[in-house]
């Protein structure tokens, strides 16, 4: 099941600018954030102890923390493309000001009643860009976080950006149902955060069928202090060259530290 979303602004919010002064300059970068809804926790056991209570309402003081070390890294990096994941609609990060397009919308599958609950419905996903981009959206059938953009970046390229479930079992499914939607594709990046707690090999049979690469950062991601864990990454196709991967190791937003993949196009 997929929802298209090209210029219908019934349902999207892409700002289209009359004289757009973007040029396309190479190499072309796409960062992944993870924002853990801007509560400013950084995955500590003692950040989770004392700071939990910011899931329910978080200091404004924070959110304006965290929204100017985002802005500050968006600066610093100049990113085509940035994603994010668990960003919460009303803390205000998308639209950017200097995005050409941008998106934002709730995680959760359309009919969920997730949508609907306090506590969730503000959940989202988005990404902003400096150019005009078409994209849809599609949803996992497996899994409470359903919605997966369909990013259309040029030159025949797309971008996937989705956020796998917690549950092993539901992640599988999920690289089931991604197998079927890259199944006619041979030029599409799929970037998120992907839960794989078990390590890399919970993607190697998504990657084989694919024809996809998984991009080493030789870093983790998670947590954000001292990191065990690769949750954040980009899988590319095999027959891509010049692409790198970095973790910006150096900006605490979240729980999760950014990812940005930096390729020639």
């Amino acid at each position: 099941m997929q929802e298209l979303c090209y210029n219908d602004n019934a349902d999207t919010h892409t700002m289209n600018r009359s004289s757009p002064t973007y040029t396309r300059k190479a190499p072309f970068r796409i960062l992944l954030m993870n924002l853990g809804y801007a509560t400013g926790l950084d995955g500590s056991m003692k950040s989770y102890l004392f700071g939990s209570y910011r899931y329910l309402y978080t200091p404004r003081r924070i959110i304006r923390q965290i929204r100017q070390s985002i802005y500050g890294l968006l600066n610093r990096v100049q990113p085509d493309i940035c994603c994010f994941v668990e960003i919460h609609r009303k803390h205000g990060f998308v639209p950017h000001p200097h995005a050409y397009t941008s998106h934002i919308d709730n995680k959760y599958g359309r009919r969920s009643l997730l949508r609907f609950l306090p506590f969730f419905r503000n959940n989202c996903n988005g990404f902003i860009s400096h150019q005009p981009l078409q994209f849809e959206k599609h949803y996992f059938k497996n899994g409470s976080k359903k919605l997966i953009y369909d990013i259309k970046i040029g030159k025949g390229m797309s971008l996937l950006l989705v956020h796998f479930s917690l549950a092993r079992d539901t992640r599988r499914r999920q690289c089931q149902e991604l197998k079927k939607i890259l199944a006619n594709r041979s030029n599409t990046i799929v970037c998120g955060d992907f839960n794989i707690f078990e390590g890399e090999r919970e993607l190697h049979a998504l990657a084989e069928a694919c024809n996809l690469k998984i991009v080493e950062t030789h870093q983790h991601t998670f947590p954000a202090v001292r990191p065990t864990k690769t949750l954040d990454l980009f899988l590319c196709p095999k027959g891509m060259a010049h692409v790198s991967a970095q973790v910006m190791d150096d900006v605490r937003v979240s729980d999760h530290l950014p990812v940005m993949l930096t390729l020639s196009v």
